[in-house]
């Protein structure tokens, strides 16, 4: 994922309080997008995707108004993991799709994917930090039964299905443990935007970097045209030239390095395409 922000991956089991945590970061002043609410778009009447998983799993997981039950659909999926296999084959190539198309078009400073599949999505690979929101498995199971109405034996099937909190935690940039209180999670979300803050508006060089590492073929472009010019400037230091002259020729060796890296990034395209096959 490309941003011209800074970007952070959100993520952590069911009933963690992924949610909570991303409402903090919204009203701090991130861009938040939620990868499930693109999964729902996707899968409404009429899109590709909500037409693949009804051909996938049947009428039966349909509402009266052709919109897909999520509910019906869960019971389906998160008792067979080959059925859940196959929803998310289906599924999480758009949604990471999507969710990159929504990422690069946005100008917020700070942009947040809030994804429970994150990591095993390989998503996470394109943010500049991790956070994992955690907490016990008991209160996952109380949360979900709360805020679901789900029975006791449907919320220790769907947290048995998730990968375990500590093989998130072993990746993340920031953990946000949310067994405690609603002041007391808010504190750790405040102290680690606090860090986020700092990078953004603090060391020029760590920002640079951090921009050019997320956009590396503006850092070609910048190197290959700056050689350019060099060459171009001292082969023609002994031509008399006009400065209008001069600086067109920079103009020109710059637009013709931008066209390099274009080419190259093409062709690169083309490789990858190629070997990908059907």
């Amino acid at each position: 994922m490309g941003s011209k922000g800074y970007l952070i991956g959100l993520t952590g089991n069911i009933g963690t309080g992924k949610s909570t945590v991303a409402r903090m970061l919204a009203d701090l002043g991130a861009h938040v997008i939620d990868a499930d609410r693109v999964a729902h778009g996707l899968m409404a009447p009429g899109m590709p995707v909500g037409r693949a998983v009804v051909e996938q799993f049947g009428p039966a997981i349909l509402q009266e108004d052709g919109a897909v039950d999520r509910a019906r659909l869960a019971e389906v999926v998160f008792g067979d993991p080959r059925a859940l296999a196959r929803l998310e084959a289906i599924v999480h190539p758009a949604v990471m799709e999507e969710v990159d198309r929504r990422v690069r078009a946005s100008h917020a400073r700070v942009v947040v994917v809030e994804a429970t599949k994150l990591i095993e999505s390989g998503m996470h690979r394109g943010c500049d930090a991790l956070w994992v929101v955690t907490c016990k498995p008991e209160q996952q199971i109380a949360r979900l039964a709360a805020q679901r109405g789900m029975a006791g034996q449907e919320t220790e099937r769907r947290v048995a299905a998730q990968s375990p909190q500590a093989e998130k935690v072993a990746l993340a940039t920031v953990v946000i443990d949310n067994t405690g209180s609603l002041a007391e999670t808010r504190a750790q979300v405040e102290q680690a935007w606090a860090a986020v803050e700092e990078v953004q508006g603090g060391d020029p060089v760590e920002r640079i970097r951090g921009f050019f590492s997320r956009h590396p073929r503006i850092a070609m472009w910048i190197v290959l045209a700056l050689g350019m010019v060099i060459i171009l400037l001292w082969a023609s230091k002994d031509v008399e030239l006009l400065v209008r002259q001069r600086l067109a020729l920079v103009a020109a060796t710059i637009g013709l390095a931008g066209l390099c890296v274009w080419i190259v990034g093409w062709e690169e395209g083309e490789g990858n395409s190629e070997e990908e096959g059907p």
